[in-house]
């Protein structure tokens, strides 16, 4: 627990003086996935009513719409990631990020996502042990735009080796605030999420100098 808490404390040192504009990010990244989910939740809504071809409608455009902000993801790691480097606030415009190279972005999402899809229909456990395996992904797109997506979901896997189970616990260690925000009418997650989203930004910037140490500064 002492790694954990050791993250955690960098993170709220991070964060100290810059929390409203964390939420702001968090605030604009919930709003723009909302939009793209209620288009398909109202898909959802319509199936099997005389309004069906309006469900075909809404659902077409919900996942239209989630493809196409899937780049918010990759620029809400970004914000966090360029804050934890630089000590500045959270600059609004990150979350846009991924926008200057859409179709690379787009691809690494979308094929990670398959795979952990496939795994858990299949097996379950596999889907859960990729998913933590590309949990770097986000990052690594950004510190290293020259990999394709492939050799990007790749890097993740190898640089996760061993570490798999120490995101896990860190992730638990989230459970009782997440509880708590829940009793906000998880406006609480407001201030939770860039808390979280800093210290998996610590565990990473721990994992990339711990693989460069070992001598794996070429794959860098």
């Amino acid at each position: 627990m002492g790694k954990i808490n050791d993250l955690k404390d960098q993170a709220l040192a991070t964060l100290r003086g810059k929390w409203g504009s964390f939420v702001g990010i968090t605030f604009i990244y919930f709003l723009l996935v909302g939009i793209a989910s209620g288009f398909t939740n109202y898909g959802t809504i319509f199936q099997g009513t005389n309004f069906s071809t309006l469900a075909i409608i809404c659902t077409s455009s919900g996942v239209l719409l989630t493809l196409l902000i899937l780049p918010i993801a990759m620029g809400f790691t970004v914000a966090h990631l360029h804050s934890s480097r630089q000590d500045l606030p959270a600059d609004p415009s990150d979350l846009f990020y991924g926008y200057k190279s859409f179709g690379h972005v787009l691809g690494a999402f979308v094929l990670m996502y398959l795979a952990v899809f496939v795994g858990l229909i299949l097996f379950v456990v596999p889907g859960i042990i990729l998913a933590f395996g590309y949990a770097l992904v986000p990052f690594l797109l950004h510190d290293h735009p020259e990999l394709s997506v492939t050799e990007t979901l790749q890097l993740s896997r190898m640089m996760m080796k061993g570490h798999k189970w120490e995101l896990f616990v860190l992730e638990l260690s989230f459970i009782g605030w997440a509880l708590l925000c829940v009793l906000t009418l998880f406006i609480g997650y407001l201030w939770l999420v860039p808390y979280m989203q800093m210290t998996f930004t610590k565990f990473y910037e721990k994992i990339r100098v711990e693989y460069e140490n070992a001598g794996n500064v070429s794959e860098l």
